[in-house]
């Protein structure tokens, strides 16, 4: 019991925001903690996660996430945070950093797509989350750039340009740390309506198929058409 103290006390200072996080259970034979994020504290625990792997968060909590790191080689365990979606969070090499050694970080030129949902933050950087479909990505950019991006939020869908900084773990598996955007353009309006109306505009002998459909499904078989 002492010890799994020492692994919840880290993660308390790992998320912050103490008031709105909140330990529900102990899953899986007492080595899984279920923690509860409140609604409205779930940005800042996200960015907050985000700085650790970035070496950007208080001293607390990097220092936090290496001691359940040393932690977890010592009991020759691995440790992975995942949100309730299944999507991992901030991983625990733990065992595997004995044997492996990681790469990185390292810089790298980089592009992400998608449409801004929200933008915000107190600090320079500003955090900009960009949705693409069910994947959802976060992106630093300076205040100028983002208060652009802020004007388009829910409408458009942007291409944004800036450098990544990755590092390899020890299983082989690359992790972006953070990535900062250096410029974005808007590739369209989010509007299907109006992206329906401008197709139908395209010129093309496909209008006049009695079973366009069909003819594109035997495009994609390889089959000739007659």
């Amino acid at each position: 019991m002492s010890r799994l103290a020492e692994y919840v006390s880290d993660l308390a200072k790992m998320f912050g925001n103490n008031n709105s996080v909140h330990l529900l259970k102990i899953a899986e034979g007492s080595t899984v903690p279920v923690v509860m994020v409140e609604w409205e504290a779930e940005p800042k625990v996200r960015d907050r996660l985000r700085a650790i792997k970035s070496h950007e968060a208080p001293d607390e909590a990097q220092q936090a996430a290496k001691d359940i790191n040393r932690r977890l080689l010592q009991d020759n365990a691995t440790g992975v945070l995942m949100d309730p979606v299944g999507s991992k969070l901030f991983r625990f090499p733990g065992r595997e950093a004995a044997t492996r050694m990681e790469f990185g970080p390292i810089n790298q030129p980089g592009v992400f797509q998608g449409i801004p949902i929200k933008v915000g933050g107190e600090n320079d950087p500003v955090p900009v989350h960009l949705e693409d479909g069910k994947e959802k990505y976060i992106v630093l950019a300076r205040r100028s750039l983002a208060k652009e991006i802020a004007q388009i939020l829910f409408t458009s869908v942007v291409r944004v340009e800036g450098t990544g900084r990755w590092i390899r773990h020890t299983d082989g598996e690359w992790e972006m740390l953070s990535f900062h955007a250096s410029s974005f353009r808007i590739i369209e309006d989010a509007d299907i309506r109006k992206n329906i109306g401008e197709l139908r505009k395209v010129p093309g002998e496909w209008k006049e198929l009695e079973d366009p459909l069909g003819e594109l499904e035997q495009i994609r078989r390889g089959i000739k058409l007659q």
